[in-house]
């Protein structure tokens, strides 16, 4: 690795040519690096700037983040993509259009760029694949892994005068940097990341950018190095001959380092393809035209699917293996928030997430709406099947709710046979639809008891909205509105829901 000689780093402090992160993008860093980050803080930061989060809104929406139910404001968005998650893309929104500033000639600005954004696609679908829960990071540091090239450039332009550094392989590149300047861009920018106080793991991902090995590396700082690495070798194979020697090699390299089969990567080419025109309108760049990425992945796919049929049979176990070994991991983070016998989320948690996702709304006048549950004459089906069969229909329960609602919604085993959703940014209207939703999917569900009979489920339910039209003064408050709804709903008969907003107009 190329190491930064003092003249150059002191000339990197003091350089006034080069862009600065804008103030938005280093308020955005600071709140990326606290622990105690919430989301009202998030929202205030991203609200500040309508670029950025029609931005957020726009890729929380798009193929990148593939979703049952489209978010409709911002506070949906906000869960979707995660707290971090919107912070790290805030980032790049605002890097990316301090950093288009330096283009002034000399240098294939657009093939820079082309090869920057595909190399950001690659590393969230490659992060995505692998399940990682830093994926923005490396979308990030995918993104700025060529940073350092802007510098060269810009201070010592005779650099790249007289060759074609996109089309010539990257390690290449620095060794003609290393001859010229005494160190290559990667060490300088990761040095620039440094300066800019970014995260230790992206100044670390730009130093082994082209090393998908991630050799000296620590064993648990790899896999995002290699992520980000391999978005590299994927963009340059994309943009230079793709031929079957270059399409195995990459293959077998996404294989070894990513455990990645070449038949499954061949399908990511197609998806790629899919999200490419989400991250050029995010950046506000033309980059290709339809029918050169349909030509690219038809010839991508057609390669890696019949590469190494034995290699992906292998694989298949180890990815087994390591699916398993990610949700035992994940089970034994969760089991104290979680209801031992339905899995569902437990009273603590939901009481919790409550306070939290109240106080969020009314500072920001989004809605908030709860929704209590209740088993219609579960205590005669306990009686008359045994516990067995009443344990087996709380379980089904829990399911249908978790099925029947987004991701962010909470649903939690308040108590016996009660349940309660938590719908963060879902107005009245909306929970009326949920009423509605819920209801239909019980009745259709039966629950086979051990001696063969099938027993029905219906539910009751109640439901308050906390918004401008229904003010409540405390959690507390909106949570005791949903038990008065729940109430009506028995006294009217059962198997239905009520709204507490007409209770009260009533």
């Amino acid at each position: 690795m190329s190491q930064i000689p003092d003249h150059i780093m002191q000339r990197l402090r003091t350089c006034t040519t080069f862009p600065t992160p804008p103030p938005v993008a280093m308020k955005v860093l600071q709140l990326a690096q606290n622990p105690d980050i919430d989301l009202a803080k998030v929202a205030d930061t991203v609200s500040a700037d309508p670029a950025i989060a029609a931005k957020v809104m726009r890729i929380a929406n798009s193929a990148m983040y593939a979703r049952r139910r489209q978010s409709a404001n911002l506070r949906q968005a906000l869960i979707t993509l995660g707290l971090n998650a919107t912070l790290t893309l805030a980032l790049s929104f605002t890097l990316v259009q301090t950093l288009k500033k330096t283009a002034t000639g000399g240098f294939d600005f657009q093939a820079y760029w082309r090869r920057t954004v595909l190399s950001a696609a690659w590393g969230k679908l490659l992060a995505s694949e692998l399940g990682r829960r830093d994926a923005e990071e490396i979308f990030l540091a995918s993104l700025l892994q060529d940073l350092g090239m802007l510098v060269v450039f810009k201070l010592w332009p005779e650099v790249y005068e007289g060759i074609a550094p996109f089309k010539i392989e990257h390690p290449r590149i620095c060794q003609h940097e290393q001859n010229c300047i005494g160190t290559d861009h990667r060490a300088i920018g990761s040095a620039l990341l440094g300066i800019w106080n970014m995260p230790a793991n992206l100044v670390q991902a730009l130093q082994h950018s082209h090393d998908p090995s991630a050799a000296g590396v620590d064993a648990e700082d790899k896999p995002f190095i290699r992520a980000v690495a391999m978005s590299g070798e994927l963009s340059d194979v994309w943009l230079g001959a793709r031929n079957d020697v270059t399409l195995r090699r990459v293959g077998q390299q996404a294989h070894k380092y990513l455990g990645i089969q070449p038949h499954r990567l061949g399908e990511m080419f197609d998806l790629v393809r899919e999200q490419l025109p989400v991250a050029e309108e995010l950046f506000q760049m033309e980059l290709y035209d339809a029918g050169q990425l349909q030509d690219i992945t038809d010839a991508a796919r057609e390669t890696l699917m019949v590469h190494n049929l034995r290699q992906i049979a292998d694989n298949n176990m180890l990815e087994k293996s390591k699916r398993e070994l990610e949700e035992e991991n994940s089970e034994l983070k969760t089991e104290n928030v979680r209801d031992p016998l339905t899995n569902a989320h437990n009273r603590r948690f939901f009481e919790d997430s409550l306070n939290r996702e109240f106080e969020t709304a009314s500072r920001h006048g989004w809605p908030l709406s709860v929704v209590f549950v209740d088993l219609d004459k579960f205590k005669q089906v306990n009686d008359n099947f045994g516990h067995q069969a009443g344990d087996a229909i709380l379980q089904a329960v829990a399911q249908l709710l978790r099925n029947t609602l987004r991701d962010s919604d909470i649903v939690a085993r308040y108590g016996g046979d009660e349940f309660v959703l938590l719908l963060p940014g879902i107005d009245a209207g909306k929970a009326d639809s949920v009423g509605v939703r819920v209801c239909e999917e019980a009745r259709k569900r039966n629950v086979q008891t051990t001696d063969g009979r099938q027993v029905g489920i219906t539910l009751s339910l109640g439901i308050a909205t906390f918004d401008s039209h229904n003010g409540f003064d405390s959690p507390k408050a909106l949570l005791a509105a949903a038990d008065s709804a729940l109430y009506q709903s028995k006294k009217d008969g059962r198997d239905r829901y009520t709204c507490f907003d007409k209770i009260k107009a009533a």
